[in-house]
């Protein structure tokens, strides 16, 4: 299961989307994440106010950012939509849909990241990994706890043990969307596909809807 992700360092930063509001998000950003580099939970409490922010702002997200994906590697129509990538790859700004009623695979991130909800409603259900590791193509999860999310909500991404979960959109018309800032290329690394229902794990990467993924 074992799988390594050579990830080489872009020739600039990546804009998909170019709008003044997340430029100046990316600016702040950038300052908090260099200024605490070894706590990575000060990151996250640190950028929590400016990303709530954004969240309340509105048409900074173009609609084509905001829809489905029939081919997505998450499966389900779910569109992984790059945002921004800076050019180390340590900073991506992505947008998650998830079509009404549909949910992600259990998976990991492998980073510390913010997620907040754009728009509509979800379910979270958050998992921690109770087994050794050992035994390849294994995995024991247990469930820490379920959580219903609303607009506005923003949770925290943080490995080892609160970076395991699967999120069902509980809107009944319109996708759920939720924004995501993350310490690493997201899309692009190998990481981890859980079935809990038979303790088997898998190497996978989701890829962007919108970025090919070498």
């Amino acid at each position: 299961m074992t799988q390594t992700t050579v990830i080489e360092s872009l020739s600039t930063d990546e804009w998909f989307v170019d709008s003044p509001d997340l430029r100046e998000f990316v600016d702040i950003a950038k300052e908090i994440i260099s200024s605490t580099t070894h706590n990575r939970a000060q990151t996250l409490k640190a950028l929590e106010p400016d990303f709530a922010a954004l969240l309340k702002k509105e048409n900074w997200l173009p609609k084509h950012f905001a829809q489905s994906n029939l081919s997505s590697g998450l499966g389900s129509g779910i569109g992984q939509w790059l945002l921004y990538r800076s050019q180390d790859r340590t900073l991506t700004i992505f947008s998650l849909v998830i079509p009404p009623h549909e949910t992600t695979p259990v998976h990991d991130h492998l980073s510390w990241g913010l997620v907040g909800l754009y728009q509509g409603k979800q379910e979270e259900i958050v998992y921690r990994r109770v087994d050794s590791g050992e035994i390849e193509g294994q995995a024991q999860l247990e469930i820490v706890g379920t959580y219903q999310v609303k607009k506005g909500d923003i949770y925290h991404l943080l490995p080892p043990d609160n970076d395991i979960h699967s999120v069902k959109a509980t809107t009944v018309f319109s996708p759920s969307i939720s924004i995501h800032v993350m310490g690493n290329d997201t899309g692009s690394i190998w990481r981890h596909h859980y079935q809990p229902e038979n303790n088997s794990v898998r190497a996978y990467r989701s890829g962007y809807s919108n970025v090919l993924v070498k």
